[in-house]
């Protein structure tokens, strides 16, 4: 079975700007900015609150934007593919880009709380996968290869610098639980995709 790899495991151990950027932004408000605080702290609770944030799994991820592609979001079509079919999709050497949007609310007794929005850019790169599909659902598959990167940006400032896992060979299946739900509908088409049911 898979190891799994967490969207928080492509973040350096630790975020020094982000501290500065939120002591930034909070101390807009007058009454922050007029009131001595443990920055340091506060950065760290603020790390820690991003890596939980985003301690979700790749594959996970990865598996969501497959959902979306028209190769496969043909598969929740019942009228085409019938309650309880079984089907395997093929899909080639292929990179997946994905934005995700944590938000971390912060507040400091006695001011208002400030949402911060971030952005996470990730890449994938994946060497070829199959995915196993039932109801218009993914519930598994296999892959050779997996590497991925991204980048935290707050308010368009990239946080690091890009993070990048190794090449990471996985090895059997992998399954879903809960299994991925398919949108009824049709987007982006994926290079090197074949179908057989």
């Amino acid at each position: 079975m898979l190891k799994s790899i967490l969207l928080s495991d492509l973040l350096p151990d630790k975020l020094d700007s982000v501290a500065d950027q939120v002591r930034d932004r909070m101390c807009d408000d007058e009454r922050i900015g007029g009131i001595k605080l443990a920055w340091d702290y506060i950065g760290k609770e603020l790390n820690r609150a991003l890596k939980s944030a985003l301690d979700r799994d790749l594959l996970a991820v990865v598996a969501k934007t497959w959902s979306e592609f028209s190769e496969i979001a043909v598969f929740a079509d019942p009228a085409k593919h019938p309650p309880g079919e079984r089907s395997v999709v093929t899909l080639g050497e292929h990179e997946l880009k994905r934005e995700l949007h944590p938000v971390i609310a912060v507040t400091v007794a006695p001011c208002p709380c400030v949402e911060l929005k971030f952005l996470l850019a990730l890449t994938a790169n994946i060497s070829g996968a199959r995915l196993t599909i039932v109801d218009g659902h993914i519930v598994g598959g296999d892959l050779g290869e997996l590497w991925a990167s991204a980048q935290l940006s707050y308010e368009g400032t990239p946080l690091h610098a890009p993070q990048k896992s190794a090449k990471v060979p996985v090895p059997g299946e992998f399954a879903f639980d809960p299994c991925i739900k398919i949108p009824r509908m049709i987007s982006r088409p994926v290079e090197g995709a074949a179908a057989g049911g």
